[in-house]
């Protein structure tokens, strides 16, 4: 594992091209993966645009996992297939990724899309290697937990997860490991949708970021 020191310049390091970036967005309203909403929001798109942005921000996330010992990274799609794919390239190994099933969740206030599985023939590449699982952003760590579950699944040993960045919220338990590292925490408030103090306040739903035209869909549909 790298040093206290190296993990304080990395978070520093990290906030800075977020920001640069334009990246950090608060006192708004989000619905996450999770179905869960919150005031804040990490547009990690706009920190794509940029390739060096991203080959930085992964080489010292592959720092960060490289005494894992991984043979392969898996990331959920779409921002964690970039993560994995730019950290595998900065250890030497191969890259997979995970995506949604076709079939969404059908309880009130659950996510809008179904668990991550393995497709492309991927089951096969994590079959008996060691995979480190990673994302961009850790909101509540389910799209983590569910590509850790895919990934046992199919018979890959996950060797551990990891971030760019993760809010705070979440604990290795909640991402299905033991060991979860990242490289910056930024910590932004969560509730579940029926709760929500910003529903209860009639702050509109951002329909931009995140998963809020989804939620507002599927919502709709519901009150047919």
């Amino acid at each position: 594992m790298i040093s206290t020191e190296q993990a304080k310049q990395y978070a520093e390091r990290t906030k800075l091209l977020l920001a640069e970036a334009g990246a950090i967005i608060e006192h708004d309203h989000f619905v996450y993966d999770s179905g869960e909403h919150g005031s804040g929001w990490i547009d990690k798109d706009v920190v794509n645009e940029n390739t060096d942005r991203d080959e930085g921000l992964c080489s010292m996330l592959a720092e960060v996992i490289r005494d894992l010992g991984a043979e392969v990274v898996c990331g959920p799609a779409t921002g964690g297939l970039i993560v994995s794919q730019w950290t595998a390239h900065a250890l030497g190994v191969e890259s997979v990724f995970a995506d949604h099933s076709d079939q969404p969740s059908a309880a009130p206030g659950g996510p809008p899309r179904g668990p991550f599985v393995l497709r492309r023939g991927y089951n096969k590449v994590v079959n008996g290697k060691r995979v480190a699982v990673v994302d961009d952003v850790i909101n509540t760590g389910l799209a983590l937990r569910q590509t850790v579950e895919a990934v046992r699944e199919n018979g890959g040993q996950v060797v551990g997860a990891a971030a760019i960045v993760t809010r705070g919220n979440a604990t290795p338990a909640d991402c299905g490991v033991t060991d979860l590292r990242y490289l910056l925490e930024y910590k932004i408030p969560s509730w579940p949708a029926a709760g929500c103090p910003l529903c209860k306040q009639g702050v509109p739903i951002n329909t931009e970021y995140a998963h809020g035209a989804e939620f507002l869909a599927k919502q709709s549909r519901r009150n047919r």
